[in-house]
């Protein structure tokens, strides 16, 4: 049995009587980067502060992307995250990466945190940077299926390009999500997620690009993908436009909520 340091299972103020029920709890290995604590802020949906040492540390989910606080569902997210952890002892398996502490992070009943969140549909596989997460792919999978949390909207944006949307920054082809519908033969596809949105008779026969503006037919107002809007338009309601110019040539004018 690998023995618990103090800063493991004391430091964020578990009593040591519980250090071998962690132990059995827990299917993973005891390492010098695992540590116990109480879960003492939730900043966002992906990012929680634990006590350890007797001082809060700065914890980023590993695996996962929450929808940003402009984005549909945001707040939503972050409730649901507060809801599972905050207050709570918490076990972490901690690895710095990026100049961050990431970890995956485990109730005392043996939850996991961040499958859970995924498993409810409040966050996605962050693919780019856990690209070999067949569990993460799967729940994620089963909860767009089954429309839970954020994909009960029927064309969520991914949080990370809406981050680089709002710095004005391009997509590469590691943004871009798979869609559903192509068979599995065809390899690995970097295709932007359906829209259901229908083509502007100008854009019908070119390539249009992997987050189209979104305009409403019925109000005449339209939506870059930073906009916290930007899928929420009824699906009947919808054209594409390649740009913010085309969509005002058409007669459309920007969302008043847009940044």
């Amino acid at each position: 049995m690998c023995p618990w340091s103090k800063s493991a299972v004391c430091g964020g103020m578990l009593p040591r009587r519980h250090g071998l029920a962690l132990l059995l709890l827990l299917p993973i290995p005891c390492l010098s980067s695992t540590f116990a604590g109480r879960v003492v802020r939730v900043l966002d949906g992906d990012t929680i502060e634990v006590l350890h040492n007797y001082h809060p540390e700065r914890i980023r989910l590993s695996g996962i992307d929450y929808p940003e606080k402009g984005q549909a569902y945001g707040q939503r997210a972050k409730q649901a995250t507060s809801a599972l952890v905050f207050g709570k002892e918490v076990i972490l398996q901690t690895f710095g990466k990026y100049g961050r502490t990431l970890a995956d992070v485990r109730l005392l009943d043996g939850t996991h945190v961040n499958h859970t969140l995924v498993k409810d549909g409040w966050c996605w596989w962050y693919r780019k940077y856990a690209p070999g997460d067949t569990v993460l792919e799967g729940l994620e999978k089963d909860a767009r299926e089954a429309k839970k949390g954020l994909w009960v909207d029927p064309a969520p944006i991914p949080p990370w390009v809406y981050r680089k949307a709002r710095r004005g920054q391009s997509l590469d082809l590691s943004d871009l999500v798979p869609l559903e519908s192509e068979p599995e033969s065809s390899g690995t596809s970097h295709s932007p997620p359906q829209l259901g949105a229908v083509q502007s008779e100008s854009s019908a026969d070119n390539a249009s690009p992997p987050y189209p503006v979104i305009g409403n037919r019925k109000s005449h107002i339209y939506h870059r993908p930073d906009c916290p809007n930007y899928s929420q338009v009824v699906p009947r309601n919808r054209i594409a436009f390649t740009s913010a110019a085309e969509a005002e040539a058409a007669g459309y004018r920007l969302a008043g909520n847009c940044p």
